[in-house]
């Protein structure tokens, strides 16, 4: 009887390493990877369409720049123009980046605090798990020790 009380502690320690009780908290840190990669390549997408709208629009500033004028005094006005335009694109393309930094740090934020809840209660239940078992392994070796 000692025997096999002995033999089933050790079995139970070995699941104690057993990955697969684990599997759950790295299927949550995988899926947090993916959505947060994913949240990645949209800001990026999104950084990337207001780049690109910024300078088309630059570029269209400079053609109306260039055109050839009737009068000299034409070619102050169309530099203050050019300049006006310049300046109210910028701040328009300041403005689009922090909406989208604003935008993506809402969603990591959250993203963080949802995995950083999924992840804790997996592991609080894969401890508690461990903690019935240590303690069932302590029961039978205290009971192997006084046969």
């Amino acid at each position: 009887m000692a025997k096999q009380n002995a033999k089933s502690a050790a079995n139970d320690i070995q699941n104690l390493f057993d990955p697969q009780g684990y599997q759950g908290v790295f299927k949550t840190w995988a899926s947090m990877n993916e959505r947060m990669v994913s949240i990645a390549i949209d800001a990026g997408s999104r950084a990337n369409d207001i780049a690109s709208e910024t300078t088309k629009e630059a570029l269209s500033n400079m053609r109306d720049l260039t055109e050839v004028r009737d009068e000299v005094f034409e070619y102050g006005n169309a530099y203050t123009d050019f300049v006006k335009k310049q300046a109210e694109l910028f701040t328009r393309a300041a403005q689009n980046y922090s909406n989208e930094t604003q935008k993506v740090g809402t969603k990591v934020a959250e993203l963080a605090s949802k995995a950083s809840e999924e992840i804790s209660d997996k592991v609080t239940t894969a401890a508690e798990g461990v903690a019935q078992t240590v303690h069932s392994v302590t029961q039978k070796a205290e009971l192997g020790c006084k046969l």
